[in-house]
């Protein structure tokens, strides 16, 4: 497990995505586990991308609010990245998203939090795998 890629998940994992009343909690062994993977899987760059993404929108937080990203409570923290994502300017919004990115997908993946939210994904390949789809080159071509 990478030490840095965990510290800054935990840290920003509840800015994210926050305390979702009718969903499932976090579980940060498994969505770090995930995240890891993500990162191992795309591009190499974007592990980088993400670090400087996570330590500008600390560094951002901090001086925005006046005070060192651990004194800051979770209100102010995400009053920062609302506010972040809202801004006109580009590179600001881009922090913030790349930022939350696999965050935002390491939790909405589980299969706890898609089925409240009205998306079953095992349904739906259940309700695909009834249908045949095939390519009859036998039709005529339009």
């Amino acid at each position: 497990m990478d030490p840095f890629l965990s510290k800054y998940s935990e840290d920003l994992m509840p800015v994210f995505v926050g305390d979702p009343p009718a969903l499932a909690g976090f579980e940060m062994d498994a969505q770090i586990g995930f995240i890891e993977d993500f990162m191992k899987a795309g591009a190499a760059e974007f592990k980088l991308l993400y670090f400087v993404c996570a330590f500008n929108f600390k560094l951002l937080a901090s001086l925005m609010k006046l005070k060192p990203w651990s004194r800051l409570d979770m209100s102010d923290k995400q009053a920062v990245a609302n506010k972040l994502f809202g801004s006109r300017n580009p590179l600001l919004r881009s922090v913030v998203v790349l930022c939350g990115l696999p965050l935002y997908i390491s939790y909405y993946r589980r299969h706890d939090v898609q089925v409240p939210l009205g998306f079953d994904a095992k349904a739906l390949k259940d309700e695909a795998s009834l249908r045949s789809v095939s390519r009859d080159r036998s039709l005529p071509s339009k």
